[in-house]
């Protein structure tokens, strides 16, 4: 194994190997192709980079547009804190490319702030190498190796975890670690790839593929030796999912249409072409997802479907069905409160099927039906929902994305687990052919940031009279990009008077609680410190701004920012929660518990977590105002609901949430962000008039996901941008 030493750019630590950047303390994960195309900057440190170079050195010759190279050079700068006007790192040179001209030294020792970002936050090791070695052959050595997209990896420093989250993860999996793999990558494409597969003799690989901004789907295939890829010609909108059957001469896959129709077909796959298509059953309308395996006889498939016999949508089943359409069978019958069965691998030896099955709000459990016997058997279950799980060549153990957000193996014999991979980068989805090599994907598919918007609410409000005022035009005076970072920003919230943020951010691996003060140059602290994936939703600031609400996973939290502690609230409920928000006072919360499909708000005592009153049976997400109305959505039917006297009362017929954080409470106003025909308005609702602003937000890439509001009208929303990701192949012991 080569190991790939670190390096700096001026005073930024480069970690080839780990894909990040130390800049100013903060430790930055950096994409795949962004960091091949800076060691070529670096292997030719001082001397003219052309296009033509870049394409031949870092994209192997493959066609890549201008804006994508151009989205690169603008990513690093962005990362190493540069500027095109006047380049402390990289320079342009118009018309003839680009030049790395920051000063290139190994790294021989490092500061005790950034062995603290390393150790503590990245978890890495600090290598120390011979400064004596030549800098332009060091270099050459680093490219050349990179340039066969071989990722090493260095041993994983366990992260400390602060009390509350070591009660949280009393019952994790207990994961040793691993070092001999590494990732090759298989793909060049600018775009993303998916649910990727490889024949069975491992010349070609089958994946999904769609341009960045494009919502459409189609399959692709290529010849591993050539590259050469070429593309499925089907009727439907999209294609995905596919899977080779056990000879490799033909290929299942998923084929729809956005208007809800859908197939699971089979196509011939020759030399370098596709061939004939064929039907080989309907699935479920609407349905733009499932997983297919072949039976080990060739003659059947097994794949992911809903219940046709309703016409909403259901929890997904496993079925079988012959090739030539006819016995059709469930396989499986999931529990009605998860969301089903989403992913299925055969074995290599075509004794086993391994299935992944949703079984709780994010929670994931990993099943294994013998063939032979027709026996199940329960193996583990993690708090994230995983997409697929792959076998490995023995058929006795399987690989599936951790907690950690790297891959994992685990024992079938033994019950252990054992980590793979040790990366900083999004591996996802990884998937075995029938001799059990593995493909994976690797980056993140979006990269969101928070951006803060100015309204004039007021003013136009005085304007015009009447209680709906549907006609105003666009009311955002300025707009900021307020929270961005390599990585996923997210689920922002303001305090009252907008001088502090909470959010969440995996920039340093995996996802954790953020505060930003001030302005849009204001600091930006980490809160927790995690070493494992923990879903942090519904955080939300006190009235008096000095305590976070959130949820870790199904557990509620509160961090104390004054005496920087955060205190988890024991719950003495067994029903799942998937929601929490404040009380009429910081001494309480509203919970949405789920009790076997059926959902209700209860007002719990954070103290003692004991039920102060049951608020809304139906009722889905709630919200205090800061003169101690209630209001709340229910799971069946629109409409805002309030509680008059104890009982319920229908305060706004029409209102429809896009999801518990698209619409908040501040003051005397209610606020929520709906989409228009492709388009979004936020809706600003008077509680003691009944009065309507509308307010139109002009903005590319905007999600509905979630907004905040302070109480000046400021607005805090997510952008998402899609990004590159590619295949990479797994090379284990």
């Amino acid at each position: 194994m080569i190991t790939q030493p670190k390096y700096r750019l001026a005073d930024r630590v480069i970690d080839p190997s780990q894909c990040t950047i130390i800049k100013d303390g903060c430790l930055l994960k950096v994409e795949l192709r962004a960091m091949q195309v800076l060691l070529c900057l670096t292997k030719h440190a001082g001397e003219p980079v052309s296009r033509d170079m870049l394409l031949e050195e870092v994209w192997s010759g493959g066609e890549v547009s201008d804006n994508a190279i151009n989205r690169i050079i603008g990513l690093l700068r962005n990362q190493l804190g540069d500027n095109a006007k006047s380049p402390s790192f990289i320079k342009t040179l118009p018309k003839v490319g680009y030049v790395l001209i920051a000063e290139i030294t190994l790294v021989k020792e490092v500061t005790k702030e950034e062995k603290f970002t390393e150790e503590v936050i990245a978890g890495s090791h600090i290598d120390e190498r011979d400064t004596k070695t030549v800098k332009r052959k060091l270099f050459s050595i680093l490219y050349e190796h990179s340039g066969k997209f071989v990722l090493l990896f260095i041993s994983l420093v366990s992260l400390s975890s602060w009390s509350a989250y070591q009660y949280l993860s009393s019952d994790m999996l207990d994961i040793s670690h691993s070092q001999n793999t590494e990732l090759k990558r298989l793909t060049f494409l600018d775009g993303q790839e998916f649910s990727p597969v490889l024949s069975p003799d491992g010349k070609y690989l089958a994946f999904s593929q769609r341009d960045l901004g494009e919502k459409n789907w189609r399959i692709g295939m290529m010849e591993i030796e050539s590259r050469l890829v070429v593309y499925l010609e089907d009727p439907m909108d999209s294609q995905g999912y596919p899977a080779f059957s056990p000879d490799g001469s033909r290929i299942a896959y998923l084929s729809y249409n956005n208007d809800g129709g859908c197939k699971i077909n089979v196509v011939d796959k020759h030399s370098r072409t596709f061939g004939k298509i064929q039907k080989i059953t309907d699935c479920k309308r609407k349905l733009q997802s499932t997983s297919i395996a072949w039976n080990p006889s060739g003659q059947s498939l097994f794949y992911i479907d809903e219940d046709q016999q309703h016409d909403y949508h259901t929890e997904k089943k496993v079925f079988s069905v012959s090739l030539n359409g006819n016995n059709k069978q469930q396989i499986t019958q999931p529990y009605s409160i998860g969301r089903g069965d989403y992913s299925i691998s055969l074995s290599p030896d075509g004794k086993y099927l391994a299935m992944v099955r949703n079984v709780r709000w994010y929670q994931t459990q990993v099943i294994l039906l013998s063939l032979e016997t027709g026996i199940w058997q329960d193996l583990f279950t993690v708090d994230l929902l995983l997409h697929t799980v792959a076998w490995a060549r023995d058929s006795r153990s399987l690989i599936y994305r951790s907690m950690t957000g790297n891959l994992a193996r685990y024992d079938l014999e033994s019950s252990s687990h054992t980590q793979l991979t040790n990366i900083m980068q999004s591996i996802v989805s990884p998937i075995s052919n029938q001799n059990g090599e593995i493909v994976a994907v690797l980056g993140e598919f979006f990269k969101t940031e928070i951006w803060r918007f100015e309204s004039n609410f007021e003013n136009e409000s005085k304007k015009i009279k009447g209680k709906d005022k549907k006609n105003l035009e666009n009311k955002v005076n300025k707009v900021t990009k307020y929270i961005f970072s390599n990585g996923m920003n997210y689920t922002a919230s303001t305090n009252l008077d907008g001088s502090k943020v909470a959010f969440v951010s995996n920039r340093t691996g995996v996802p954790e609680l953020w505060l930003k003060s001030g302005d849009e140059d204001g600091i930006e602290v980490k809160l927790t410190s995690f070493d494992e994936i923990i879903s942090i939703k519904d955080i939300s600031f006190s009235t008096s701004g000095r305590y976070i609400l959130g949820r870790l996973n199904d557990s509620p939290f509160i961090y104390d920012i004054t005496n920087k502690k955060i205190e988890h609230i024991d719950l003495k409920v067994n029903d799942n929660i998937y929601n929490v928000s404040w009380g009429p006072s910081s001494s309480s919360i509203v919970v949405t518990l789920d009790t076997l499909g059926l959902s209700s708000l209860e007002l719990i005592d954070i103290n003692t977590g004991e039920l102060i009153q049951s608020l809304a049976e139906g009722g889905e997400y709630g919200k205090y105002s800061s003169n101690g109305m209630f209001f709340f959505t229910k799971r069946s039917g629109g409409g805002l609901w309030t509680l008059i006297g104890g009982e319920e009362s229908l305060f706004l017929e029409d209102f429809t949430i896009t999801s518990n954080l698209s619409w908040t409470i501040v003051d005397k106003y209610i606020y929520n962000l709906i989409a228009t025909g492709g388009e979004y308005k936020l809706v600003r609702i008077n509680i003691g008039t009944g009065e309507r602003v509308y307010m139109d937000i002009y903005m590319e890439n905007l999600s509905g996901y979630s907004i905040s509001v302070d109480k000046f009208g400021a607005i805090f929303m997510l952008v998402s941008d899609p990004q590159n990701v590619d295949v990479i192949k797994l090379d284990y012991d």
